[in-house]
């Protein structure tokens, strides 16, 4: 399953599941909210975000 597959079956991560993710990748969850704002926990825009 590639990151884009995992996106499309969940478009949405609850909040913690964000961070969690954020945090794996080494960057701090308040920066990518200032980023991204409501589309936060939107797995695409996130992943996007991240370099995927």
């Amino acid at each position: 399953m590639t990151s884009w597959d995992f996106a499309a079956d969940h478009p949405e991560l609850s909040e913690p599941e964000a961070e969690r993710l954020i945090r794996a990748h080494g960057h701090d969850p308040d920066e990518v909210r200032q980023d991204l704002g409501e589309r936060f926990t939107l797995t695409a825009e996130l992943f996007a975000w991240l370099g995927y």
